[in-house]
């Protein structure tokens, strides 16, 4: 009997994760839509992505996209906007044979992304701080997980 009990708890506990799972990505999916606040500058998400992928310093588009974890195309329609808007420059390399094309931020994409840095950061700050301290301890290595394997779904 108590196995049964347990089976049961388990089967209870792992429907109420996938419901909690559910609750995740759809509330990321609404945020992806919606883009990301902060500032007076509207960008989406995979704008944001992109921005912090040259954070350190120029890129390829091939290593923004890996770094953004998006397809290159994804990246590249997302620089288009992005250099539209005065945010990137792109710069064809001098030093090799004229085909590498290197993105960088412009001073104004600099301050873009630190405005909306700022702003992620106290959200996130804001979340950690309504977790209780049981909630803390496992939170990273929990997010760490479902993010990993998030993919595949």
């Amino acid at each position: 009997m108590v196995e049964a009990d347990a089976t049961q708890t388990d089967a209870q506990a792992q429907v109420e994760f996938a419901e909690a799972l559910d609750d995740l990505c759809f509330a990321i999916l609404r945020a992806t839509g919606r883009g990301v606040p902060g500032g007076d500058t509207q960008l989406t998400l995979s704008q944001y992505n992109v921005l912090q992928a040259l954070g350190d310093g120029s890129a390829t588009v091939s290593e923004v996209a890996a770094a953004a974890d998006v397809a290159v195309p994804t990246a590249t329609r997302a620089l288009g906007g992005l250099e539209r808007r005065g945010f990137v420059e792109r710069r064809r390399d001098q030093s090799a044979d004229g085909r590498l094309v290197t993105v960088s931020l412009t001073p104004t994409g600099a301050r873009v992304l630190g405005e909306k840095r700022t702003w992620v950061r106290a959200r996130q700050r804001a979340i950690f701080n309504r977790l209780s301290d049981a909630e803390r301890e496992s939170a990273a290595s929990l997010l760490r997980v479902i993010a990993e394997d998030i993919h595949e779904l």
